[in-house]
């Protein structure tokens, strides 16, 4: 099975309507190399794979499989009430928490935040 950054970078190719040797021209990573990230058989370093999110118009996250939208970004309220929760306090629990691919229920939430505490608790 391709992993995610694999399938992710050759659509996102496919829809920028590139092939390998225009993005060799675009970018100068070889088409082999361009290849072999995209059959899963070498993976992009941080700097290569920014070159080519940038050129296709999707972010690093999604090709990453961490998000589903391609061209996502925080919204200003996002930013804000990211910047606003508090690990020890309720507003953790109000925010929406994805982890593998779904949405942690306000149950999950409370147990990750109780074991976040044992875990950075200062000792006496």
């Amino acid at each position: 099975m391709l992993p995610v950054y694999a399938k992710r970078l050759k659509e996102a190719r496919l829809k920028a309507k590139l092939t390998q040797v225009e993005v060799r021209q675009n970018s100068g990573i070889n088409n082999k190399t361009l290849s072999g990230y995209e059959n899963g058989v070498s993976e992009p370093d941080y700097e290569t794979l920014k070159v080519l999110c940038d050129l296709y118009g999707v972010t690093t996250d999604w090709v990453l499989g961490n998000t589903n939208n391609p061209h996502s970004e925080l919204t200003k309220a996002e930013r804000d009430l990211a910047g606003k929760v508090i690990l020890g306090d309720d507003s953790f629990v109000d925010v929406p928490i994805e982890f593998e691919g779904r949405m942690l229920t306000n149950e999950e939430k409370i147990k990750l935040q109780e074991l976040a505490k044992l875990i950075l608790r200062k000792d006496s």
